[in-house]
């Protein structure tokens, strides 16, 4: 009997763990956690932790533009490339875009590349054009390995106000050189290091009173976009509905911005009139009744009498300061319409109809931008961005690049794929020539071209799971188009190509994520590009100075596209009180200024000890008492009851704070957190861990029964169930016989 139990269980061994890999590789995968639950509030050590990936950002060591003066006393920016750009092979060539501003008035420009060639590139071209247009030609000869610096200088009237190409192409200086289908060309290149930049000398236009200008002089139009020299002000003894006004204004102001306001200031009269901050242009947010007289001056009178009709919106030269601009949002009593006027600031297309220097907006206006269908799973190319379609032209490889991105709170399913309606050349080898999808650096699948579907082709092919994990989608299809009875060809003659059509489609089945990780940030703060009953938790007893959740708000501006949603400001309060319940909360300060942050103090991931002047480690993280004391930290914790959550940037000690608001405020730090606990060191290193949560989803939940691999993985299961219990059934019968 031994040996037949013995025998059945590695049966069931053998036959259920290819299933069991198999429901691991469709499932999205859960964060890593252990099986401890939420800490008890009344316990001092935080649950079990999986450490994720120490990461350190180092934020400085990315290139960002420079802005100085230029002799003759103009302004200068320098709009560095970034990264390194390769071009590689006998003919390639590479776009990289700048903007300039559009109140600029273009001076001169100068374009400088650090150029680095292969040996076996001497006799290759590198050819510069700006905005379409010719600039400079030179031979490979001149750069070679050692490399070379080339300035070269740009007219004024060759640069635009806006978006500006520079176009990069290598191509072989002898028009009689061909090119051979098996050359080895990879030994042929160019690097354009990353310290190349276009430079721009420009005046930038003075700011008028025109309201259409918004965001404009706030946020300039391009370069240094960190907020410097802007302050949201509100009035002495805001209250909560002014300050959510304010912090809708500063969403506004982020909305073009990702990498975020830095910046940003935002505070009320009295300190900011008193300070440094008198100077800043001025964004005045409350109701008229409060408004400071200095302000109050500035402001159109007549309007101001009408306030009963509606909310008004004005701009004129700043009474503290010349030179600088004061814009005013005011209200009558009813100060729901400060809502209404700084979401109107989050629709650009009503912003564009905004005529003069003030504007009485009516009681009741719609101010909601046309709102994409959150429930959606297929999109076509024009709907993506791509009205034309894409082309590729040359011969072999030829690539063509389109992105697709999800809100955060997205989870891509099962059965995502894409439709493309093809049509390409028919002097094609077809016996060589072929398509491939590939999906985040991930090979999707494969199409042959086929010189009978060459007008009108049309190639489905599913996107792997693996691949479409995240929100963004960085998606490749490259034709390899080889010629047919061609060796080697000219460049030009007879050149192949291939085009996916704008009716083209891509598919991407999702869901809610509901997990509560700081990889899906902005979620649950925003979902589906809206503020989801999201509400930021003042800080208690006499506060004057409120910009880290102002810029913590521009930075979640950035992700907006419907400013339909609700965004709140509630007086502080303890986590239980009913005025909670229900939100999206977050709240930034020390457990002295905070009473929220003092009443989840115990509940943290990584908890305060009794005196609330250090952070207590655990099994997976153990903390010195010196280094606790000097750590900041961002927790996100699902609420007790209520379906609500927090996210809590807090720090035994004010001058830590800033170490963890900088993830929160600036992209660049942003992609850098991931589990639902990270500790920020004062060397600004992110330490970021996982804990478990029993509402945390399982693979259950994360698989979607409707899908067709999961009702498939459910069968394969069923019967491999049935045919294990058969098979016990008619051993144990023999058995029994053969001992009777």
């Amino acid at each position: 009997m031994k040996k037949t139990i013995v025998a059945a269980a590695v049966l069931l061994s053998i036959l259920t763990s290819p299933l069991a890999a198999a429901v691991d590789a469709a499932a999205p995968s859960p964060a890593p956690s252990a099986s401890a639950q939420p800490a008890d509030p009344s316990a001092s050590v935080a649950p079990a932790a999986s450490a994720a990936p120490e990461s350190s950002p180092a934020p400085g060591r990315s290139l960002s533009p420079a802005v100085m003066q230029a002799p003759d006393g103009s302004s200068r920016i320098r709009l560095p490339y970034g990264k390194d750009v390769k071009l590689q092979g006998y003919y390639s060539a590479q776009s990289t875009y700048f903007t300039l501003g559009k109140h600029w008035e273009l001076r001169s420009g100068m374009l400088h590349l650090e150029l680095r060639s292969s040996r076996l590139a001497a006799d290759s071209a590198l050819t510069v054009e700006v905005n379409g247009k010719p600039s400079r030609s030179l031979r490979l000869a001149e750069i070679g390995e050692g490399g070379r610096s080339l300035d070269l200088a740009i007219s004024g009237a060759d640069l635009a106000a806006g978006v500006n190409e520079i176009r990069l192409s290598l191509g072989h200086a002898d028009d009689r050189f061909e090119i051979c289908a098996d050359d080895r060309s990879d030994e042929n290149w160019l690097l354009v290091g990353e310290g190349s930049y276009l430079q721009a000398d420009y005046e930038e236009q003075a700011a008028t009173g025109e309201l259409r200008q918004f965001p404009y002089p706030f946020v300039p139009d391009a370069g240094e976009r960190r907020g410097e020299g802007t302050s949201i002000v509100l009035p002495d003894g805001a209250s909560p509905a002014a300050v959510a006004a304010g912090l809708q204004t500063a969403a506004a102001l982020g909305l073009t911005v990702e990498e975020g306001l830095p910046g940003l200031h935002m505070g009320v009269y009295a300190e900011v009139a008193a300070g440094k901050h008198r100077s800043d242009h001025l964004l005045y947010v409350g109701p008229a009744s409060s408004m400071p007289e200095a302000l109050k001056a500035a402001a159109p009178a007549e309007a101001l009498g009408r306030l009963a009709e509606g909310t008004l919106l004005f701009r004129a030269e700043s009474p503290l300061q010349p030179g600088r601009l004061l814009m005013g949002i005011v209200s009558g009593a009813d100060e729901s319409g400060l809502d209404t006027a700084a979401r109107l600031l989050q629709n650009p297309d009503l912003v564009a109809q905004l005529d003069g220097s003030a504007v009485l907006l009516p009681r009741g206006t719609n101010v909601n931008r046309p709102a994409a269908d959150a429930s959606r799973d297929r999109w076509t190319f024009e709907e993506l961005g791509y009205p034309q379609g894409l082309q590729a032209q040359g011969p072999f490889r030829q690539q063509a690049d389109f992105d697709v991105k999800l809100p955060s709170n997205k989870l891509v399913l099962p059965g995502a794929k894409a439709r493309f309606e093809l049509k390409y050349a028919k002097n094609l080898n077809f016996d060589q020539s072929l398509a491939t999808l590939y999906v985040n650096g991930i090979p999707a699948g494969s199409k042959k071209l086929d010189a009978e579907s060459a007008d009108g082709d049309v190639w489905e092919v599913p996107i792997p799971s693996g691949a479409a994990q995240s929100g963004y989608l960085a998606m490749s299809v490259a034709f390899d188009l080889q010629m047919t009875g061609y060796d080697c060809i000219r460049p030009g003659e007879q050149t192949p190509w291939a085009y996916i059509a704008p009716e083209s489609t891509v598919s991407l089945p999702a869901e809610d994520e509901r997990a509560l990780l700081l990889e899906h940030y902005p979620w649950p703060f925003i979902k589906n590009g809206r503020w989801n009953a999201a509400a930021f938790v003042l800080p208690g007893g006499g506060w004057t100075d409120l910009s880290r959740e102002a810029r913590i708000a521009a930075r979640l501006g950035s992700y907006l596209t419907d400013n339909s949603g609700s965004l709140q400001a509630r007086a502080d309060a303890p986590w239980q009180s009913d005025s909670l319940k229900g939100l999206q909360l977050i709240a930034v300060g020390t457990p002295q200024q905070s009473e929220l942050i003092r009443s989840a103090a115990q509940r943290l991931w990584f908890p305060y000890d009794s005196g609330l002047a250090r952070f207590v480690g655990n099994e997976k993280r153990r903390l010195l008492p010196d280094f606790a004391a000097r750590l900041a930290s961002i927790q996100l914790l699902p609420a007790a009851e209520g379906g609500g959550s927090l996210l809590a940037v807090t720090a035994p000690e004010e001058e830590s704070l800033q170490q963890a608001e900088n993830y929160l405020s600036m992209r660049s730090y942003g992609s850098e957190l991931v589990g639902n606990a990270t500790l920020v060191d004062r060397w600004e290193k992110a330490l970021n861990h996982y804990f478990a949560d029993e509402g945390s989803p399982g693979v259950a939940e994360r698989v979607s029964l409707s899908s067709g691999e999961a009702r498939l993985f459910a069968i394969l299961f069923g019967t491999i169930l049935l045919l294990l219990l058969l098979g016990i059934i008619l051993i144990w019968r023999k058995y029994r016989k053969n001992r009777s």
